[in-house]
């Protein structure tokens, strides 16, 4: 089982240095999907930290699930390169990983990645890629498990998204969602930004077999919202967690990063202070 550490040095590697092997065109479309990683060294360290931090709550919840005979079925809702969906999979054998996105390019980097981690760890990865509206997924196929990061922002309309998952999942599923928080300053001034240079808040995305799908753009939710409407779609429990509390050029030395991680996880701690975190990881039970 790898750790999420050794897996996103596994990762920088991948993007600094092409270890997997993908041709020019696909690894540009890495480097760009990535281009914070690949251009901002000063600041790896943050980043690092940032998706380990985010993604604590779903790696808990994937090692906490028992074993069984059946595969734990795991949708990854806006797969973009398939980082996640890899990674899933690699911390256990028993799960079955479907990664959804309506980029024909993204897809075909994720299916070039995916098999050239099985190369490099020498073992098969139970994921699949698909082109397809996420909604006609969730109603083809029920999961167990249902994993979006930063996804929630343009899935639309988030509302049914969120219906839809409470109907696919069974008695004791989960729905796990990490975004950008909209009550944190910087994430706010972001969108009032793009905005203001005349990004509207939908359009259309169209697929490579012709389907048209309503898309947001950069549509910032709260957890309260969040928090409020999957209650009311049937989930029993509803757990978040809030970071990112500090600006990322405060952790530019190891000495600070743990500085500010420690006052990351205070800060989550305090009610309503808490919800200027500008990432949430959100995890909702049946």
């Amino acid at each position: 089982m790898m750790s999420a550490q050794d897996f996103y040095d596994t990762l920088t590697t991948e993007v600094l240095e092409s270890t997997t092997g993908l041709n020019t065109e696909l690894y540009q479309a890495l480097r760009r999907y990535y281009r914070a990683l690949a251009h901002d060294a000063e600041r790896n360290g943050f980043h690092r930290y940032s998706w380990i931090r985010r993604t604590e709550p779903m790696v808990r919840l994937l090692k906490s699930l028992p074993t069984r005979d059946v595969p734990w079925r795991v949708l990854d809702a806006g797969c973009g390169l398939g980082t996640e969906s890899i990674f899933w999979s690699t911390l256990r054998d028993d799960v079955q990983v479907v990664g959804v996105d309506l980029s024909t390019r993204r897809l075909e980097v994720a299916q070039a990645r995916h098999m050239a981690y099985e190369r490099q760890f020498g073992k098969p990865l139970n994921v699949r890629f698909l082109e397809q509206d996420v909604f006609s997924v969730l109603d083809i196929k029920h999961f167990d498990v249902v994993w979006t990061m930063e996804a929630i922002s343009h899935i639309d309309p988030a509302e049914q998204f969120l219906a839809d998952v409470a109907k696919n999942l069974g008695d004791r599923g989960h729905l796990v969602v990490s975004d950008s928080h909209i009550w944190n300053p910087a994430m706010a001034w972001r969108v009032l930004k793009l905005r203001r240079r005349g990004v509207t808040l939908r359009t259309q995305k169209t697929t490579s077999g012709g389907q048209t799908v309503s898309y947001a753009q950069e549509r910032l939710l709260t957890v309260g919202w969040l928090s409020s409407i999957l209650k009311e779609s049937g989930f029993a429990s509803v757990k978040t967690q809030l970071s990112i509390f500090f600006p990322p050029n405060l952790a530019v030395s190891p000495a600070l990063l743990s500085a500010c991680a420690l006052f990351d996880r205070v800060m989550n701690r305090i009610p309503v202070i808490r919800n200027v975190g500008g990432i949430y990881t959100l995890v909702a039970s049946k």
